[in-house]
């Protein structure tokens, strides 16, 4: 056989490379990323809160409740979860409103915290809601006297501010942890 017949497979594979090189598109420039918040949209009363989504254990309908005697009026009661026993607190009752009026749409919001593993009783939970970083505002949060201890700036969202309301510095406070009468 001779030189000529001869199939140089190395030479193929760089004529192959080559022709793809040539063809090829530039690989897209780094997008611009804008980082996103979310949080548990819910009501409380009159005023519309998110819940940071890191804060939230789970949500659950009103379960039924066991009383528990000698403790603040705030204190609905006990509840078995999945064999776990959750004291359920009314948020509203514990910040010297009035109590959550329990209707089809009132939730619970169960926090655990450093040991402090408790439900919230809410009047609504609207779901998830998510916020771009341009949308965070500290000044423009509008709310009831008695939450703004626990409010950790807000969120605009076409005409409406949410309150971001941290369940945390509210489990850390020392009045939340004094339930017993």
């Amino acid at each position: 056989m001779t030189d000529k017949h001869l199939i140089n497979p190395v030479a193929i594979l760089k004529d192959i490379e080559d022709a793809c090189r040539s063809c090829a598109v530039g690989l897209p420039r780094k997008a611009e990323v804008s980082n996103e918040w979310s949080g548990i949209a819910f009501r409380l009363g009159g005023n519309s809160l998110l819940a940071p989504m890191d804060q939230v254990v789970e949500i659950l309908d009103v379960p039924s409740l066991s009383n528990v005697p000698l403790t603040q009026s705030w204190v609905r009661g006990m509840a078995n979860v999945r064999g776990n026993l959750l004291p359920v607190i009314d948020l509203n009752g514990y910040l010297g409103n009035e109590m959550v009026r329990l209707t089809g749409k009132s939730r619970i919001l169960v926090i655990n915290h450093e040991g402090i593993y408790s439900g919230l009783i809410v009047d609504e939970v609207m779901g998830l809601k998510h916020f771009l970083e341009e949308e965070y505002t500290q000044d423009e949060v509008v709310v009831d006297a008695m939450l703004q201890p626990y409010i950790a700036g807000g969120y605009r969202s076409n005409e409406q501010v949410w309150g971001v309301f941290s369940l945390f510095v509210l489990a850390d406070s020392q009045q939340f942890l004094q339930a017993a009468v």
